[in-house]
């Protein structure tokens, strides 16, 4: 009797630890996040614009707190527009906070299903986070890309003194073809990689600009996907089958190149021929391991030319506007690097002022204003707030950047603030590369790649170029105004200005760079 007796004590003790811990995991469901007034069906929709969302989330930020609970007719969402939110949450909590929404848009109109970046936190992902761990993490794997990045930041400047009007267009052949040696192989000089751009430019535009990060009315009313294209506002529909079109011809031209060049042996080393030759190592490569690998390059390219080629555009155009911090900034680069030869990542170091350029300018624009969604995938609590299941939430970059707690005068462009004397002045102070490439397991993994594609190009031109002010027929300078297209990246809007060589020396330099391009 007495070992029956503790054995029913000892189911009771446990029955009630296992209860008491669902209690302690589970969040009780107490209030939501405050948030703009709320109506039936609509939710806060209607006081949505169709653009600037960001702008509209930092208005709720600033009146409601830096955790906003929305909701966009009936789908819940909420907004962190703090550093300390999002990594309390993506970060800390990431294993509920790595789902992506259903995108009606992205996925199901334009068929983007195998963008990583895009993707839902799944086998696929994980695969697909692997191989760009491998390729883009460590910093040996980093420096090897070395070698390509000089090459074509040499070309960039040849091409900057060719065509100084086209601008945009030689920083996205700098991007880009970057992007294409290093993921196929392929010269894109060799490979009329400018007819491969145009290809695909203005469909990708097409995906980034109506979808303004998730926000297109498509996401939220999906049985608009049904409807004609023909009756009134359903326009979107023929630039979801442009983008279609070019999603399409961004994954599959080039890797079926690489896939027959390494049928013929004589494939270059790439990351795509990479995988393809790791997946083929099991046996004959199945479609999944063709989508995967289409989707993971395509990704690659798209994410190293569009917004590195937005950061570089407003790299231009602050410089236009602040003269003051360009000339400090070449008067660096020229007590270090002279003009008899280029800057190279050994100089970095000792650029102080350029570096602090750059964490200004990823500050200032930041590419993705709201991120990419994440999905809640469990209920949860916060600051004695219940979060619910299923919620999208929205990372806002832009309110992040521009927080006057963390940058005093966020307005003002100013790079001085990044000095290390002004850490210890500001110890709130965060290095945007800490924000704008995103939070916890989705953080970008080719991020310092990408910044070091972004810092030799810059670099590149200070050391050898001018930027001033464009002049009309009259000799007036021009002003460009900062506006931009809104979107899932944010692009400046076309703007003029004059880039020149700053010197006959300088010029040569460039010049005798050919001989390294042939």
């Amino acid at each position: 009797m007495p070992a029956i007796v503790n054995i029913m004590t000892l189911a009771g003790l446990c029955l009630a630890a296992a209860v008491l811990s669902y209690v302690l995991r589970t969040p009780r469901r107490g209030p939501l996040p405050p948030g703009p007034p709320r109506i039936p069906l609509l939710g806060s929709a209607h006081q949505l614009p169709q653009n600037d969302q960001h702008l509209t989330f930092t208005k709720w930020a600033a009146q409601y707190g830096d955790v906003v609970y929305v909701e966009i007719f009936t789908r819940p969402t909420i907004i962190l527009s703090s550093v300390k939110a999002a990594i309390d949450l993506m970060d800390k909590r990431g294993a509920i906070y790595s789902d992506r929404p259903r995108f009606v848009w992205f996925h199901e109109l334009i068929g983007w299903t195998s963008n990583a970046a895009l993707c839902g936190y799944n086998e696929t992902w994980r695969r697909m986070r692997k191989w760009f761990q491998h390729a883009f993490i460590a910093r040996s794997a980093v420096d090897s890309y070395h070698p390509v990045q000089r090459r074509e930041a040499r070309r960039l400047l040849l091409n900057l003194l060719r065509h100084p009007d086209d601008f945009v267009y030689q920083m996205k052949r700098y991007t880009g073809g970057i992007i294409f040696e290093i993921g196929y192989g392929h010269d894109i000089a060799s490979l009329d990689g400018g007819k491969f751009v145009k290809l695909t430019e203005d469909g990708i535009k097409a995906a980034l600009v109506e979808s303004s990060t998730g926000a297109a009315l498509v996401d939220f009313v999906p049985v608009l996907r049904y409807l004609p294209a023909w009756l009134p506002g359903m326009g979107f529909k023929y630039s979801a089958a442009k983008a279609r079109k070019a999603v399409e011809n961004m994954e599959r031209i080039p890797y079926n190149i690489v896939k027959n060049k390494i049928v013929d042996g004589i494939a270059r080393h790439s990351f795509t021929a990479a995988l393809i030759e790791d997946c083929s190592r099991k046996g004959a490569l199945t479609a999944r391991d063709e989508d995967d690998i289409k989707g993971a390059s395509g990704t690659l390219y798209f994410a190293g030319t569009d917004s590195s080629l937005t950061t570089m555009i407003v790299f231009i155009l602050v410089m236009v506007q602040y003269p003051g911090a360009f000339r400090k900034a070449q008067e660096e680069m020229i007590r270090v690097v002279g003009d008899a030869r280029l800057p190279d990542f050994d100089d970095r170091a000792s650029l102080p002022y350029l570096e602090c350029v750059l964490l200004e300018v990823y500050r200032w624009c930041p590419v993705a204003p709201l991120s990419v969604p994440h999905r809640l995938t469990e209920d949860d609590a916060y600051r004695g707030y219940y979060l619910p299941k299923g919620s999208m939430v929205i990372s806002n970059l832009w309110a992040m950047c521009r927080d006057p707690e963390v940058y005093p005068e966020p307005e003002v462009f100013k790079p001085e603030r990044f000095l290390g004397s002004n850490s210890s002045e500001n110890p709130d102070l965060v290095d945007p590369r800490k924000i704008v490439f995103g939070f916890g397991r989705r953080i970008c993994p080719g991020r310092y790649f990408a910044d070091d594609n972004l810092w030799l190009g810059i670099a590149s031109i200070v050391a050898t170029m001018d930027i001033t002010k464009a002049r009309n027929a009259r000799g007036e300078e021009i002003t460009p105004t900062p506006k931009y297209i809104s979107g899932t990246i944010m692009c400046p809007e076309p703007f003029v200005c004059d880039i020149h060589p700053r010197s006959d020396r300088t010029r040569q330099l460039i010049l005798d760079g050919i001989a390294v391009l042939d």
